[in-house]
């Protein structure tokens, strides 16, 4: 490794443990610097400041989890292309799992996003996701009706509170630290726990 690269390495381990330790608000330039052993001018030749360097941590995770989350909602359409809305249940009893994955595979990156973005633009990141399945799920159910399929009316508004809800209950085994086997046990009780509720309020 160049002494580049292995400043680099460092300069990013700094910040992360003085994002996790205090949040990204309450760290400064000057101990991420001191932590990795570089000056100011030296940490500048690597990123552009504190913001780039919480954006490099944090954004393969956020990548990670939309990919995933466009991967579903491409294979809840094929199912639907194929009137197979059984398949659109089962589907969702094994959603979780890879959300754990990806969670875990970027565990700090995922701890900071929940508790430690305040003052940067991934501070509302749990009302984001829920927007992000908001859109999805009206977009779904227009696509559905459309297709003659019989489903209950639900507004935007109470969608997104049952969806907050839902992304809120699978971020718990982030913010109470949680290990991954329990995060996985935990997920199957939230799948046994809101399915029923989704199909009592959609009524399909």
């Amino acid at each position: 490794m160049s002494d580049y690269e292995q400043t680099h390495e460092n300069i990013i381990s700094s910040a992360k443990k003085c994002f996790l330790e205090k949040g990204f608000e309450k760290s400064n330039l000057r101990e991420i610097c001191k932590g990795a052993g570089v000056t100011t001018g030296a940490f500048y030749r690597h990123f552009t400041g504190k913001e780039a360097i919480f954006e490099y941590i944090v954004n393969p995770g956020v990548r990670e989890f939309q990919l995933l989350y466009k991967e579903l909602e491409d294979e809840y359409y094929t199912f639907l292309k194929d009137d197979d809305l059984k398949k659109v249940w089962e589907l969702q009893d094994n959603t979780l799992e890879p959300f754990i994955d990806v969670i875990y595979d970027n565990y700090d990156a995922f701890r900071l996003l929940l508790m430690g973005s305040n003052g940067t633009r991934h501070s509302q990141f749990l009302h984001q996701c829920a927007e992000w399945e908001t859109k999805a799920t009206m977009k779904y159910i227009k696509e559905m009706k459309k297709r003659g399929f019989e489903i209950s009316d639900i507004s935007s508004e109470e969608l997104h509170m049952l969806i907050q809800a839902y992304f809120a209950s699978i971020f718990e085994v982030v913010m109470h630290d949680y290990s991954k086997k329990k995060a996985i046990e935990y997920s199957k009780t939230l799948v046994r726990f809101f399915k029923p509720g989704w199909r009592e309020v959609l009524d399909f």
